[in-house]
């Protein structure tokens, strides 16, 4: 887009919006002429990472009452707002085409609408409230408990196994006592506890300026930045301005993690935590040797063809060099899902029953060959070209531009993400990218997990000696294919069985 430039914005103290210190939200402005909208993106750092012991889902819960709790009457930058319920803030937002959307993750919280320039202001208006005003009415909580107590009990554990086996990946990666160990939606017996007063009480603390990012783009007419200084700056100055996030436990050794579920199917993942966020100066080779390997969503990777193309085991297989929270709902990485550690993860969607150990067994070997030799020639070429081309295309409307630029400020990045990555991918070379796979790939060391209804047989099945593939009926494959199936039906995972653990899906959301 034409005319457009990021600008990081310090909050001056005057007399007519003075703070109470000096410290200031930060703001991202885009300003841009080339259409007729205006795009807000509020973004606070804090998350289910910040949940207190006990209270696993408070952040959640506090972000969505932001947006769904009503509003108390105020004044905002000199706009006279009156109270509004939840769905009187529907029906008034619905003629102006506005949809204030929110959405909680483990380290940001964030609000996030676009709107007509027209409308720009009196859209403004409604965010702000929601944010500085929050009604918080006790009868909206319960509904919302209500939901996500249903989520955790029902539909996480019994109806979605791709993203219960995640859920399990990161607890046994980071352990049960780390801040990523629950979900964003937190636990059975953390919602059930979550009073009124909590979630006041956390919003009051955590809610502060210290931990905002406002990002406006689009149309930004003086006054409307004017009134966005005014308004947020005058949240509370706040104590800290993120969590502290420990390092994943250092582990030796291979351990699996079965998980029992009422499945039709079995499904894969494996993973182990790296040193590296998108601030490290190494981050861009691993993010291209991610692509090559098993971009999400796309056929460019080797584990797609290798898993999907080759053998049609399952729908598709990645890997992840960040985290992709709920990837099946995705096509591009979504913004706002920001994390100070990152791990190197497979995700092998799932497949037959009979064909379940194969699949574990396929996706190891091919992370422990990628580690060992690292990407072919022909694949980081092809992988780096595709990335310098579609870099750019991961943000081509203002939502998305404006959301990776509220990311760079998490990261303490400093331009455009997208050019930075760009450009990385065209200075990379293949003999770099595969040292820093060799340096940072440890398959000797990764958490495995399995999702299947039948876990003492599967524990069976993966500590024999040989997981065969089996194929659909009348299916035939080249010899140089079937050579290869056996290779990897018998290739070792160098699983001891006091590494093995077996648990139901439901301990992962309960506790």
């Amino acid at each position: 887009m034409k005319n457009i430039f990021i600008a990081l914005l310090a909050l001056s103290v005057s007399s007519s919006a003075a703070l109470a210190s000096g410290v200031s939200p930060r703001f991202v402005l885009m300003k841009s002429s080339d259409l007729p909208i205006t795009t807000f993106n509020i973004t606070f750092r804090v998350g289910s990472a910040d949940d207190p012991k006990g209270d696993e889902g408070l952040a959640n819960l506090t972000a969505r009452m932001l947006r769904e709790g009503g509003v108390a009457a105020a004044t905002i930058a000199g706009m006279k707002l009156p109270a509004r319920t939840r769905a009187e803030l529907e029906d008034f937002l619905f003629p102006l085409s506005a949809d204030i959307g929110v959405s909680a993750e483990k380290e940001q919280v964030s609000l996030s609408v676009t709107s007509t320039g027209a409308d720009a202001e009196t859209v403004f208006g409604v965010l702000a409230q929601l944010i500085l005003a929050p009604a918080f009415a006790p009868a909206e909580l319960d509904r919302l408990k209500a939901e996500e107590l249903d989520a955790l009990s029902k539909q996480l554990p019994r109806e979605d196994q791709e993203e219960l086996g995640k859920a399990a990946l990161d607890q046994v990666i980071y352990g049960p006592s780390h801040p990523y160990a629950h979900v964003v939606q937190g636990t059975v017996k953390g919602v059930g506890g979550v009073t009124i007063d909590k979630v006041r009480e956390f919003y009051r603390s955590m809610f502060t300026r210290r931990r905002l990012t406002v990002g406006i783009a689009g149309v930004v007419s003086p006054r409307l930045l004017a009134r966005a200084k005014a308004a947020f700056g005058k949240l509370p100055e706040g104590t800290s301005d993120r969590a502290e996030i420990p390092a994943a436990p250092a582990k030796e050794g291979v351990r699996l993690t079965i998980v029992k579920g009422p499945f039709d199917a079995v499904g894969a993942h494996l993973g182990q935590p790296i040193p590296l966020n998108r601030a490290s100066p190494e981050f861009g080779d691993l993010y291209l040797a991610s692509w090559a390997f098993g971009k999400h969503r796309s056929f460019v990777g080797r584990l797609m063809s290798h898993v999907r193309e080759i053998r049609g085991l399952n729908y598709g297989t990645y890997s992840y060099a960040e985290d992709f929270p709920a990837g099946g709902h995705h096509l591009s990485e979504p913004t706002q899902a920001a994390r100070t550690r990152q791990a190197f993860t497979v995700w092998a969607r799932p497949t037959t029953m009979p064909n379940g150990c194969f699949l574990l067994r396929q996706i190891y070997r091919e992370t422990n060959l990628l580690a060992t030799e690292g990407l072919t020639k022909a694949e980081f070429d092809l992988t780096k070209s595709h990335l310098v081309g579609n870099a750019p295309l991961l943000a081509t409307g203002l939502e998305r531009r404006l959301g990776y630029a509220v990311d760079s400020v998490f990261y303490g990045l400093k331009g455009d993400y997208l050019a930075r990555l760009q450009k990385g991918a065209q200075a990379a070379t293949h003999a770099r990218v595969n040292a820093v796979i060799k340096k940072y790939l440890h398959p000797d060391r990764m958490d495995m997990v399995v999702v299947t209804p039948d876990p003492d047989k599967y524990r069976e099945q993966v500590l024999g000696a040989k997981c065969e593939i089996s194929y659909a009926s009348g299916v035939t494959k080249a010899p140089e294919v079937l050579a290869e199936d056996k290779v990897i039906s018998t290739y070792p995972l160098g699983l001891a069985p006091e590494r093995i653990s077996v648990i139901s899906s439901e301990s992962v959301f309960d506790k």
